[in-house]
C-alpha cells in the first residue's frame, strides 16, 4: 500500500534561507513531494548609497546603516536576502534620478526579482531530490512564469493536473480575490469562480483531489487578518473602539468550490498570520502561515495513504 508525504510551504516572499530550507526539506522531513503555494517574490528594494570615501550607507528597518567596505556590504546583503528584500547599490546621483523615474525604478526592481528567482531555480536544479511544484501567488508578477518554466526540477502547476500519486490529483490556483494592494493576480470573485470550475472539470475525481489554492476559503479560520481601509494610500488598519478590526479576507468562490466538490485536502496561504487547520465538510483545509521576514520556514507535512486518502498533518518550522 502506497504512502505519500507532502511538505507544503507558502508565502516565502524572496527570503533566501526559507527557499533553501524548503528545497532541503524533502530530505530533512522525508517528504516525497514539495509544494510551494504562491507569493514567491519579495516586496521591496533596499537602496544603498555608494559614498565617495568607499563606504556604503542606507536606511533599513528604521535604522541608519553604514558599511565600511565591500565585505561589510556583502554581509549586509545576506541580511537583506534573509528578510526577503533586494539590495541595490549605486551612487547618490542615480538614486536621486530613480526617485524621479518610477518606470526605471520598477524595471530595476523586476530585474532584481528575476535574478534571484533564477538563482533559486539553479539551487533547486542542483539540490532537489523529489518533485517540486512551485506556484505563483497573487503578489507575483507575470514575468516570473518564464523563469519557473525553464527549471529542470521545478514545475509550475497552475495550468496542470498533477498526479500526487496513482490515486490523488492536484489542481492549483495562484490568484486571489481583490485586495487593497491591487496585486498582479488579484481577480474578481466572478472570475475566480469561472477559473476554478474550469480547473475542477479536468479532474477524474474531485473528492480525492488536492486543491492547492493560494487564497483560503472565506471565514474558515485560515483567512483572519486586520481589515484595511483602502481609501488611504497606503491602506490603513481599521479601528473600532480603540481596537483593530479583524475579518475573514478569504475568497467566497474558493469556499463555494470546496463546499460543492469536497476535495480530500485544501492547501492555502496568502494570510501570513492565520496559521490554522479546519474542516469544511469532509475537506481538511490547512494554512501553515508565514514568517519569511525572520528567515523562518513555516510549513506543514501532510501524510496521504494512497488508498484511504488523507491520514494526518503536522506543522513544522525551521
Amino acid at each position: 500500500m502506497g504512502f505519500t508525504r507532502i511538505l507544503f510551504v507558502t508565502d516565502v516572499h524572496g527570503s533566501d534561507p526559507v527557499w533553501k530550507k524548503f528545497i532541503r526539506g524533502a530530505q530533512h522531513y522525508k517528504a516525497n513531494v514539495l509544494i510551494l503555494g504562491g507569493d514567491i517574490t519579495g516586496k521591496n528594494v533596499i537602496d544603498v548609497t555608494e559614498n565617495p570615501d568607499g563606504t556604503y550607507s542606507c536606511e533599513f528597518q528604521g535604522q541608519k546603516r553604514v558599511m565600511k567596505n565591500k565585505d561589510e556590504l556583502d554581509q549586509f546583503d545576506e541580511i537583506v536576502r534573509r528578510n526577503g528584500a533586494y539590495m541595490y547599490s549605486t551612487s547618490s546621483k542615480e538614486l536621486s534620478e530613480l526617485a524621479a523615474d518610477k518606470s526605471r525604478a520598477d524595471r530595476i526592481f523586476s530585474d532584481l526579482i528575476l535574478q534571484r528567482l533564477k538563482e533559486w531555480m539553479e539551487y533547486a536544479d542542483s539540490h532537489a531530490t523529489t518533485p517540486v511544484y512551485v506556484n505563483a501567488g497573487n503578489d507575483d508578477e507575470p514575468s516570473i512564469d518564464g523563469v519557473l518554466s525553464r527549471s529542470k526540477k521545478v514545475i509550475q502547476p497552475e495550468d496542470k493536473v498533477i498526479d500526487i500519486d496513482s490515486k490523488h490529483e492536484m489542481i492549483s490556483a495562484g490568484f486571489a480575490n481583490l485586495t487593497p494592494w491591487h496585486c498582479p493576480r488579484d481577480l474578481s470573485e466572478e472570475e475566480i469562480e469561472k477559473r476554478l470550475e474550469s480547473k475542477i472539470s479536468r479532474l477524474r475525481d474531485p473528492h480525492s483531489a488536492v486543491f492547492n489554492f493560494h487564497c483560503p476559503p472565506v471565514d474558515s479560520g485560515l483567512d483572519t487578518c486586520v481589515k484595511l481601509d483602502a481609501s488611504f494610500d497606503p491602506p490603513k488598519p481599521m479601528m473600532d473602539g480603540g481596537g483593530l478590526v479583524f475579518f475573514g479576507a478569504g475568497s467566497t468562490s474558493v469556499r463555494a468550490a470546496i463546499e460543492k466538490y469536497q476535495p480530500m485536502l485544501g492547501l492555502h496561504g496568502h494570510i501570513h498570520e492565520s496559521k490554522n487547520v479546519n474542516r469544511i465538510g469532509k475537506t481538511v483545509c490547512i494554512n501553515p502561515g508565514s514568517e519569511y521576514g525572520e528567515g523562518i520556514m513555516r510549513g506543514v507535512l501532510v501524510n496521504i495513504d494512497e488508498e484511504k486518502g488523507y491520514k494526518s498533518y503536522q506543522f513544522v518550522s525551521g
